[in-house]
């Protein structure tokens, strides 16, 4: 699958003009509970071959989206990508660190710029938990597959969030997740572990009761703390810096254009 893959990326970069930099996969195949009936959520980061998309005042688009098939393939313009990354897009930085790589960097277009603000990642995934749990929450809840996989990314931020208040840099990978998380509830882990396991077999095995109540009960206390928590936001950073690395990418001769 990886080849044809990378050959719809080719056809992308020769229909659209542009340079694909990087693409990786994003979506439940990255997180490590996929099944067959997953699509494959490729993203990836380009720059245009015509330099006047840079120089226009004319609106152009900086999102190319195409769905075919399995594929669901989406990617940035690299000026999109640097204002998220100025900004903190927890999206953006799960692209960055994904295990699966259709096309890695020649060079990282961000080496060298300021880190994710872990306060806005947090917030992220809080709200993402707490929307969620308003449905899994619910006494009517009908356990659907659709519904496992929300128990599985409900676990998948619990887990994120838990690693990065303990101070750790956090991997978008539930099972690595689950190793990183500093003393994690044996049981719980257990059970976090037998959801994925009857998840990634395609919801066709009975699941015991007890794992998705015990997987509640540990959500709604994670919950409770994670709504108390208000770290600050870091707004110190230099858009100046993010603006010479973009100019020196798009227009390598930027100086000899100011004279």
């Amino acid at each position: 699958m990886k080849t044809e893959i990378i050959g719809k990326l080719r056809n992308i970069e020769d229909e659209n003009d542009v340079t694909i930099l990087y693409a990786c996969e994003s979506g439940s195949r990255a997180w490590g509970f996929d099944n067959v009936d997953s699509d494959y959520d490729v993203r990836f980061i380009y720059k245009s071959n015509d330099i006047h998309e840079y120089v226009t005042l004319s609106d152009t688009s900086d999102v190319i989206e195409c769905m075919d098939g399995k594929l669901d393939v989406v990617g940035w313009d690299i000026k999109k990508a640097f204002k998220l990354h100025y900004s903190g897009n927890p999206n953006l930085r799960e692209w960055l660190i994904s295990p699966v790589k259709y096309v890695d960097w020649d060079y990282d277009i961000f080496d060298g710029l300021e880190e994710f603000d872990t306060a806005k990642l947090k917030y992220h995934y809080t709200s993402i938990a707490n929307n969620n749990w308003k449905m899994l929450s619910r006494d009517d809840l009908k356990f659907t597959k659709r519904a496992y996989k929300m128990f599985l990314y409900n676990c998948r931020c619990i887990l994120t969030w838990t690693v990065i208040n303990q101070g750790v840099d956090p991997s978008i990978n539930i099972f690595d997740l689950l190793n990183q998380v500093k003393n994690l509830d044996d049981d719980i882990a257990h059970d976090i572990n037998d959801l994925i396991s009857f998840y990634k077999d395609n919801c066709k095995n009975d699941l015991n009761t007890n794992v998705t109540e015990n997987i509640k009960e540990w959500m709604g206390h994670n919950l409770e703390m994670m709504r108390r928590d208000f770290p600050k936001t870091d707004d110190s950073r230099d858009f100046e810096k993010y603006n010479q690395r973009f100019f020196d990418i798009v227009l390598p001769n930027y100086e000899d254009y100011k004279e």
